[in-house]
């Protein structure tokens, strides 16, 4: 039977590389691509390591790969180096590991889909199939968690640039004085290293709370360390 031009026994094969350090996982995922005619398993392993070192040999199309194998992120690991010694091979993340910071990890390696262990068996073989095929997608779990991390990543921009302005503002007298109380120097300890009035300090100091709109010293310094300008700045 022909579809599309072609017989099932003209399908040339998606080549398929599983990797994942439990024995029942491995060879339930191997009992359902066997039933695909579509898919041909070139290899099983245990290990990212061992995923890496066939994949040269095999040249699998696709890799199937889970995270924790011998180490916590050796996944990721297997991930990073196959996308930068072979990056024609698509690594497909199969996992339980659902935190942001693994989900942006794997990406950021280069894989191209990140399925979670408790998908449905035609999810997963979606995935192989549009891995294979160069196409990337998305799945909805996983778009919230990136728009998320973009508008956390905005709203943090944001808040960088807010305050450079207003460090750009203060003063030379000013910051010199932020400084020595992110040091930890009191008001009275400041008012003896710079020879002036308590009333100065004071002024100066209420100077700098009014431009940065925070409470306290400590908050300011607190929100500088936050965004990293405290190094640059106070350093």
């Amino acid at each position: 039977m022909k579809a599309g031009g072609l017989s099932v026994t003209d399908v040339v094969p998606i080549r398929v590389l599983i990797a994942d350090d439990m024995m029942p996982i491995r060879d339930y995922l191997s009992m359902v691509l066997a039933h695909e005619p579509d898919m041909n398993i070139v290899a099983t392993v245990e290990s990212g390591t061992d995923a890496v070192s066939l994949a040269k040999s095999l040249q699998p199309n696709v890799v199937l790969m889970d995270i924790e194998m011998e180490t916590p992120r050796a996944g990721v690991d297997a991930i990073r180096t196959l996308n930068q010694e072979l990056p024609d091979i698509r690594c497909v993340v199969l996992t339980h590991f659902c935190d942001d910071n693994t989900v942006f990890a794997a990406f950021e390696a280069g894989a191209v889909d990140y399925v979670f262990k408790n998908a449905s068996v035609s999810e997963i073989l979606e995935s192989i199939r549009a891995a294979a095929q160069g196409r990337s997608y998305l799945r909805p779990q996983i778009a919230r968690m990136i728009t998320s991390e973009f508008r956390a990543m905005r709203s943090e921009r944001e808040a960088l640039v807010n305050t450079l302005n207003i460090v750009y503002r203060l003063t030379p007298t000013e910051l010199s004085i932020l400084r020595l109380l992110a040091e930890g120097k009191t008001k009275a300890e400041i008012t003896k290293l710079r020879h002036v009035e308590a009333s100065t300090i004071r002024t100066h100091v209420n100077n700098i709370l009014k431009k940065f709109d925070e409470a306290t010293v400590a908050d300011v310094v607190e929100r500088l360390r936050r965004l990293g300008i405290f190094d640059i700045f106070m350093g």
